[in-house]
């Protein structure tokens, strides 16, 4: 009996062609898109940008997030499960700052709002239209190395939301030490000390608790607020091409900019 079934199996295989009997083998296999990607061409134009601009994408919460080529980027995007090679972009929010080269983000932001597909190439990945034209390809991101001991030392906070500060009080800044896992600093008027945390197995998460401040009233108190409900909203960090640091939210929204301190005598130490 079994051996008249296999030669069933074998003759039915005969007649609807091999290829179908061969179908599982012969399977799409899905393009891992994780992980952040330089943009190299938008509509087959070379940027040349003086920041490269970049996409990330998160698969478990398919978010979107990066930098046009100014400013940084969120969003969401969806991937049609039942059609491989799919994907739309929701839409997708940027912060507000003027550089002297928008037209590569405008470039980049239009892209992104017509693509619909993807493809893997030699080098990357192409986001193509729904006639399969690649509107931008992409290369892996190599990230610096940069941990949580790189943070270890004073930081000035010259950046809120992507708005350089203005004149203060006192100079913004934080100072982490990383054995004690403690931060002090200023925040414009008052001197501010708390502690951070990590989540684990996430190298580049970030969270500040139990922040406190001195009482000062100082004639400017409004980037002080600023200052302390951003830091509300930690939850990464990165280093920016320009060796600046991010703090970023939840969405990976740059909420704070710090630079290194080289040598500026800090209020607060």
């Amino acid at each position: 009996m079994k051996k008249v079934v296999l030669k069933a199996a074998v003759l039915l295989c005969a007649g609807i062609g091999m290829s179908a009997c061969k179908s599982s083998k012969q399977a799409v296999q899905p393009i891992d898109l994780t992980g952040e990607w330089n943009i190299v061409t938008v509509n087959g134009d070379k940027i040349n940008a003086a920041n490269t601009p970049f996409i990330g994408l998160d698969m478990k919460e398919k978010r979107v997030y990066g930098n046009a080529g100014c400013n940084r980027m969120t969003g969401s995007f969806e991937i049609d499960s039942l059609h491989p090679g799919k994907i739309q972009f929701g839409q997708i929010g940027t912060t507000r700052m003027m550089c002297p080269d928008m037209e590569t983000e405008s470039k980049v932001l239009q892209a992104l709002d017509n693509v619909t597909g993807y493809t893997e190439t030699d080098q990357g990945l192409s986001l193509t239209d729904a006639e399969g034209k690649a509107l931008m390809t992409l290369e892996k991101r190599q990230l610096p190395a940069f941990s949580i001991n790189d943070l270890n030392g004073e930081w000035i906070i010259s950046a809120i939301d992507n708005t350089q500060l203005g004149k203060t009080e006192n100079t913004p800044f934080l100072a982490f030490d990383i054995e004690q896992k403690r931060v002090h600093g200023n925040a414009g008027c008052n001197v501010i000390n708390g502690s951070f945390s990590q989540e684990e197995g996430k190298d580049n998460s970030l969270k500040f608790s139990q922040m406190i401040s001195t009482m000062m009233a100082c004639p400017d108190m409004e980037t002080e607020r600023q200052i302390l409900e951003a830091l509300s909203k930690v939850n990464s960090f990165s280093s920016n091409q320009d060796q600046t640091l991010a703090l970023l939210d939840e969405n990976g929204t740059e909420v704070l900019t710090l630079t290194r301190n080289t040598g500026e005598k800090l209020s607060g130490n």
